[in-house]
């Protein structure tokens, strides 16, 4: 991942934040560019519309988590040992920097629709590597599109726990549990 100019870093983190804190309809370009420090007339320069930013935001944080599966798979790990160091990675990459993870699960439901189903989606990648799994028979033949979609809702829940207040940070912390109910879940099959 290439640095950004300076300004454009600022927008984006100022946008981020606010988006988070305050809801994408909440916030408003003068928000951005006052957080920020820059002019709108900057800000338009990095991106034609407030929309524009969401989703230049959305798809590069969203690769982001794409990039961290896809470094795990290179590792070629047994399936129990990838998704213990998948829940690991998510959690302490969750602990680094919360306003992203938020961020993302905040606009997704309006943006998934967007993305392709290839290397760049982290949900394409992690059904891949458990149908891998399925056929090496370290995991029970089972519905590969629902296994994911579970284990990547367990996954994500605690975060959304701790964006509410109701878990306690560091989420690395609770690694353990997430991973032994995502072994149950995958290694239940059907």
């Amino acid at each position: 991942m290439g640095r950004l100019p300076r300004k454009k870093a600022d927008i984006e983190r100022a946008a981020l934040e606010l988006f988070v804190d305050q809801g994408v309809d909440g916030t408003s370009v003068r928000d951005i560019s006052t957080r920020s420090g820059v002019t709108e007339g900057a800000l338009y320069r990095h991106h034609k519309t407030k929309d524009d930013l969401v989703r230049a935001l959305f798809a590069r944080h969203y690769a982001e988590f794409a990039e961290l599966v896809a470094e795990l798979r290179k590792k070629k790990l047994p399936i129990d040992e990838f998704i213990a160091e998948l829940v690991m990675t998510f959690y302490a990459y969750y602990d680094e920097d919360p306003y992203i993870f938020h961020f993302v699960m905040l606009v997704r439901h309006k943006l998934l629709e967007e993305v392709r189903a290839d290397e760049h989606n982290p949900v394409e990648l992690l059904s891949r590597i458990l149908k891998r799994a399925e056929r090496n028979k370290e995991i029970p033949k089972q519905n590969t599109a629902i296994t994911t979609q579970l284990l990547l809702g367990m996954v994500m829940q605690v975060p959304i726990g701790c964006y509410y207040g109701r878990i306690k940070k560091p989420l690395v912390k609770h690694a353990e549990r997430v991973t032994q109910a995502c072994l149950a879940v995958m290694h239940g099959g059907g």
